[in-house]
């Protein structure tokens, strides 16, 4: 069995939004969001993050810059006793350079780098016996998209017809600051909810201009986990 999850976005969401964050000294927790997520990890969740993170395609910095900062925005967390259980990131856009530049199956609202957490889960959930809590926590820095099309799709049709993989997406949830955070959460059949930090304000706008509010909103992450109607 998945534990109940928590799926974040990164920018505007965890961190003040600045334009192609790389370096660990302009890294900045949005206010509440660490007591947030201490909250939620107390209260059983598991914490993913999954960002888009065009900024390495585009080539204004690279993957292992980006491995930089989530290791420091990691270690950070755990000196809270919040502990991450995978960072995600797609490195891909279609207007950037080589190998970059490609429709790939990971860039949000896709759902590729949800399923690539999924399973990775079960395979830590699978062969988390015998072992400690500590080593069970210790999951890679981060990861791209690297599943097949035959697994991908084996895990669509497992969380379509199981069961327990029904109950675990309907306890688990998206949250970021982006219209296309709350619509890869839904493609993938979790809870989205839309933040007022980062862009969450003018993408609130946007989808009443739609007609089209199909998430949850909350000002600020706090908020969100404390609203009696979101994450509980």
């Amino acid at each position: 069995m998945l534990k109940k999850t928590v799926f974040l976005d990164r920018d505007g969401t965890i961190n003040e939004e600045v334009s192609y964050l790389h370096k660990a000294e302009d890294f900045r927790f949005l206010p509440g969001v660490v007591e947030g997520m201490k909250l939620l990890y107390e209260q059983g969740f598991q914490l993913v993050v999954i960002t888009n993170q065009a900024g390495i395609g585009r080539g204004y910095y690279t993957e292992e810059d980006a491995e930089r900062l989530h290791r420091y925005m990691r270690e950070e967390l755990k000196k809270q006793g919040v502990h991450l259980q995978g960072i995600y990131y797609c490195p891909h856009h279609l207007e950037g350079l080589p190998p970059y530049n490609t429709d790939c199956s990971c860039r949000k609202p896709k759902t590729g780098l949800f399923y690539q957490a999924e399973w990775d889960m079960l395979l830590e959930e699978r062969n988390s016996t015998g072992r400690s809590i500590e080593s069970i926590r210790t999951i890679r820095i981060h990861s791209p998209y690297r599943l097949t099309a035959q697994e991908e799709a084996q895990l669509e049709e497992e969380n379509r017809t199981l069961p327990e993989r029904k109950s675990w997406l309907s306890a688990s949830y998206m949250i970021g600051d982006k219209l296309l955070d709350c619509r890869a959460g839904e493609n993938f059949g979790v809870k989205p909810i839309l933040l007022g930090t980062g862009y969450g304000k003018e993408e609130l706008e946007k989808a009443k201009e739609e007609g089209k509010q199909e998430f949850s909103y909350f000002p600020t992450f706090l908020d969100a986990v404390k609203g009696s109607s979101s994450v509980s």
